[in-house]
């Protein structure tokens, strides 16, 4: 057994029946975001933030902490865009050899000359294929040359919204001053406070104090630049529906805790960010692995014992297609929780793949628009992120693997062994694989051909490239059976679970000599 740390946030509305908090909330934003720009134009330039931090303070009426929370925000910030820059290369760089290979196989076709449309057709897709190439070439020049030179590019307040002054009347605005108040409210729409476990409060910029049930006070330090008349506080109410315990815990625990406060079109909202209550983890490998396989309409769960053979499936389904974000992490909550009912009791650590979806998103270069908008509308991360917080909840182990070759080797290797459907199948090699178990061919299947002495030292994984690669010649040549090929339609109605036995004749998969890993 062991404890996990992770950090919680929760969120709710500030209750300001006379609208006075607003005002205060808005000055406070201004001032924070005037503050926010102005530093990130000097670190532009190559000036520390610690030079700056009495200027800053004198300049814009500051407290020392309040500078702290202001440089701190967007350091991480500036991190997260580096750090995210070297995998969206990465994907550029998958998507323009994807969408070469488009242009090459739409070349090699030939339209019939009696078939005019036809002929348009094809030459049509192929010019917009040029020129997205084009423009994925050059956001590729740009994202390197910004890596090379170090350069973080910020647009406070949005690109969309920036851009949306070069056409007004399309953006629904009468006049360019009438924009421009947007563009300054939305530069100034938010401010982060920050905590430490050292403080009063667990944070010195706004002290937390419960009131009884859902109901806490926020004692707000205020900038000397926002204090003329001399009152440092402006005191706040929310209700915390979500979290309450967590957060009465960290303030008598003094544990530290942030606040981000944000403006959105129905008022201010306020973020409660500390570290969440210790849980013990109190799953157990050796019980078996529940796996999880996500798919753009569904999640395949299946659950094995502790060598491997699977004792159950479950299907719940999961569309985001159509869906606003609201509407989406509601979808993905009661997914989840399906999930976590079917797997709390049982002790068992939950394997999902890990989430880099790089080549998936190049993949989308030849798919149909339908199906690449549904799989770009599945909320991947959101997913992960939800199942990674209830998992914790319920005291589970999350393991997450390289998703490599699973849906070849679950077909190939167990669905007719066990009956299992592709998806089923990929979410078994997920979880065989949280077990560190075998992954070579069975030796009575069709794909089981023998390796020349000179490759079977190679790693288990070049065995099946060879085998998906031939999986992909037989799609394309239409000589694939029809079970195989067939996608399974949407799935909007309840989960549906089934208990898992050998097939007649099938063998028990205990094939767990070889570890994967290691």
């Amino acid at each position: 057994m062991r404890t996990a740390k992770v950090q919680r946030t929760y969120q709710t509305r500030i209750a300001d029946p006379e609208g006075t908090a607003g005002a205060v909330l808005d000055a406070y934003a201004d001032l924070y975001g005037r503050a926010e720009r102005a530093l990130f134009a000097a670190m532009r330039r190559g000036v520390a933030p610690g030079a700056l931090k009495s200027e800053f303070m004198a300049r814009f009426g500051l407290t020392a902490r309040q500078f702290n929370a202001i440089a701190i925000n967007l350091k991480g910030k500036i991190a997260s865009i580096k750090e995210r820059r070297d995998g969206l290369i990465d994907e550029a760089e998958a998507r323009i050899k994807k969408a070469a290979k488009v242009i090459k196989t739409l070349d090699a076709q030939r339209a019939p000359e009696k078939d005019p449309a036809k002929r348009q057709r094809l030459l049509h897709k192929r010019h917009q294929k040029q020129r997205r190439l084009a423009r994925l070439r050059e956001r590729l020049v740009q994202l390197r040359a910004d890596r090379d030179a170090g350069t973080v590019r910020i647009c406070f307040g949005s690109r969309k919204l920036f851009h949306a002054q070069f056409d007004l009347e399309a953006n629904d605005y009468d006049s360019l001053d009438e924009w421009r108040a947007d563009w300054r409210r939305a530069r100034s729409s938010q401010f982060f406070v920050i905590g430490s476990k050292d403080e009063t409060g667990g944070c010195q910029g706004c002290v937390g104090e419960y009131l009884g049930g859902q109901r806490f006070a926020l004692r707000l330090r205020l900038p000397p630049a926002l204090c003329p008349s001399g009152e440092k506080y402006q005191r706040l109410e929310i209700d915390l529906p979500y979290g309450t315990d967590q957060l009465v815990a960290a303030l008598t625990l003094e544990q530290a805790v942030s606040y981000r406060f944000q403006r959105d079109a129905k008022g201010w909202r306020v973020f409660v960010t500390t570290q969440a209550l210790p849980f013990t983890l109190a799953s157990d490998r050796r019980l078996g692995v529940i796996g999880i396989d996500l798919n753009a309409d569904h999640l395949a769960v299946c659950e094995t014992d502790h060598v491997g053979n699977p004792i159950a499936a479950l299907t719940i389904p999961l569309v985001t297609y159509g869906l606003d974000r609201h509407q989406t992490q509601a979808a993905i909550g009661d997914a989840i929780k399906t999930l976590m009912d079917f797997a709390r009791d049982k002790g068992k650590p939950l394997a999902i793949e890990k989430l880099t979806f790089a080549q998936k998103k190049a993949a989308l270069e030849d798919e149909g628009g339908r199906y690449a908008r549904m799989l770009s509308a599945l909320a991947y991360a959101r997913i992960g992120a939800t199942l990674r917080a209830r998992a914790h909840d319920a005291g589970l182990e999350v393991i997450a693997r390289n998703p490599a070759y699973t849906s070849v080797i679950g077909r190939e290797k167990f669905a007719g062994r066990y009956g299992l459907s592709p998806h089923h199948a990929a979410a078994l090699v997920i979880a065989r694989r949280a077990l560190n178990l075998s992954e070579r061919p069975n030796r009575r299947a069709s794909a089981a051909r023998p390796l020349p002495a000179r490759n079977r030292g190679r790693h288990v994984w070049s065995f099946w490239r060879k085998v998906a690669q031939e999986q992909r010649r037989m799609d394309r040549a239409g000589s694939r059976s029809q079970d195989r090929s067939r996608s399974p339609p949407a799935l909007r109605g309840a989960a549906r679970a089934e208990t898992l036995l050998p097939a007649a004749g099938a063998t028990p998969a205990r094939e767990s000599s070889a570890a994967l890993f290691g």
